[in-house]
């Protein structure tokens, strides 16, 4: 056995200075506590992210047709093969999001896996919704649609609009709640606020072109994923 007055050859003879103590202490006392926690603030985002969607959404129906028309209104037929597709992109929308705020089972939010797929699957998930499934269109809507900007520009400023104002939202709520793979899960934020934006512009929009699908639909996902990447890490860092 060892001597109890033998240093351990694996312990540290030193022990820390007392600067090192007066740097935590006043990095501590200097970081303002949170007045509201982090299940409000995420309770108060699900309530508010839908609101906002839907808002931009209708903004835009009036700016650009001069009505709250949507997609159905835009004349795609209102088929049970649409209310399939959108319930589809509706929870994609729902899961990516509840994923990502979830608190996990010792309330240091999702595990690795879980963030990983949602930053992973979004965008190609969703581009098989916008893409693969077809949705048909009267031919009384064939010129309305014919007047779609074939890059989908349109499109894409809304879905720039929408997935920032979730993005914002939802790192607000998230802010300094990750002492874990913040990184991923900045990036399963972007997704998730992704989502939002391809749920506002699959409403918006009765376009069927790929080209335009493609452009001003899924790459605003994949963009709002390496944003949230790339930039909301070290807001969600304590």
């Amino acid at each position: 056995m060892t001597d109890p007055g033998t240093p351990s050859r694996f312990g540290s003879e030193a022990a820390p200075p007392e600067e090192l103590f007066s740097r935590v202490h006043a990095a501590v006392a200097a970081t303002p506590a949170a007045t509201t926690s982090t299940r409000v603030r995420v309770g108060i985002a699900m309530v508010v992210v839908p609101l906002v969607t839907a808002g931009v959404v209708l903004v835009a129906s009036q700016l650009v047709y001069d009505r709250p028309a949507l997609r159905t209104g835009m004349g795609t037929t209102p088929t049970f093969e649409l209310l399939i597709v959108l319930l589809l992109v509706v929870g994609l929308t729902l899961a990516a999001t509840l994923v990502t705020v979830a608190r996990g089972t010792r309330g240091l939010g999702p595990g690795v896996v879980p963030l990983l797929l949602v930053a992973l699957l979004v965008t190609p998930l969703y581009a098989v919704l916008a893409l693969a499934i077809p949705l048909h269109t009267s031919q009384a809507a064939a010129a309305s649609i014919a007047e779609l900007s074939p890059w989908g520009l349109r499109c894409l400023a809304l879905a720039s609009v929408v997935g920032l104002l979730v993005l914002v939202s939802l790192t607000a709520a998230l802010r300094r709640s990750a002492p874990v793979a913040a990184r991923l899960r900045g990036a399963a934020l972007g997704a998730a606020a992704g989502t939002w934006a391809g749920l506002a512009v699959f409403v918006f929009c009765p376009a069927v072109e790929h080209r335009h699908l493609l452009v001003g639909h899924v790459l605003p996902i994949a963009v709002f994923t390496l944003i949230g990447l790339a930039m909301i890490p070290r807001a969600l860092r304590p």
